[in-house]
């Protein structure tokens, strides 16, 4: 399984893209500011596009792909959601005043895009791999994503969470990890405000690795605020865990 980091910022600002990863060649995760890294004969080989939850940072540049690609799409552009993010995309973005409904152009009968609602903890298997959405705890109704390949080597990748006991009985219930892709958005000073966003410090990341059943043998790290990502890093650095730790940056091509 390769993943490639389009985008893994918290923020905006030179050099600096919002979550977006591709995974192999046909599928991305998330569709934030990361997305406008690929080609347009990259994005021609999108097909499928599974997304965490609805916040801006994460779905941005959805539109823009389905409009660049709108001519040249012979299949319709697969996205996959939760029922509640699939509404509010409808609602708020696809509704003819922000965005056109591609899910109605050409028409109705072939669409350039179609939007499928996904269930928590129900596999769904394509292009080698079998992905199952598992639930966390953000602000919004949010999934994440468990992928396994061919030869069992999985990656778990949360999206936007806090530490609680829900996302902490989810990832306990998917196991052995060999990557635990996931965020910290905020310095431990501001763990107030992490609370209640529903993000993660170095010590409520920390609080939650040690809280897993099983240590995964990674941790890929992103969402890291711009403006205090540099005493995010230092918090991190003083972290004892038993784990391989990397912070993600756009550009880089990682296996599983």
């Amino acid at each position: 399984m390769k993943v490639e980091i389009l985008g893994c910022s918290g923020g905006m600002g030179a050099g600096q893209y919002t979550t977006c990863y591709r995974v192999n060649e046909h599928i991305l995760l998330d569709a934030g500011t990361g997305l406008g890294q690929l080609t347009h004969d990259e994005q021609l080989k999108i097909k499928h596009i599974f997304i965490t939850h609805s916040h801006m940072d994460h779905i941005c540049f959805l539109p823009l792909l389905i409009d660049n690609l709108f001519e040249h799409l012979e299949e319709p552009l697969e996205v996959y959601a939760l029922p509640e993010v699939l509404e509010t995309l409808r609602t708020h973005i696809f509704n003819w005043e922000i965005w056109p409904d591609f899910s109605t152009l050409p028409n109705e009968k072939t669409p350039v895009v179609r939007f499928n609602a996904i269930t928590p903890n129900q596999p769904l298997t394509l292009e080698g791999l079998t992905f199952t959405a598992f639930l966390v705890e953000h602000i919004v109704p949010t999934c994440g994503y468990h992928l396994v390949d061919q030869q069992g080597e999985s990656l778990a990748f949360t999206g936007d969470t806090t530490f609680g006991p829900e996302v902490l009985k989810e990832l306990n219930r998917l196991g052995k990890l060999d990557v635990l892709m996931t965020e910290c958005a905020f310095p431990n000073r501001l763990d107030e405000l992490a609370k209640l966003a529903k993000h993660l410090t170095p010590a409520l990341l920390s609080e939650f690795i040690q809280a897993l059943e099983h240590t995964p043998k990674q941790v890929w790290l992103s969402h890291l605020k711009p403006s205090q990502t540099k005493e995010i890093k230092a918090e991190l650095a003083q972290l004892n865990l038993q784990t391989k730790m990397h912070l993600l940056e756009s550009g880089e091509f990682l296996e599983v």
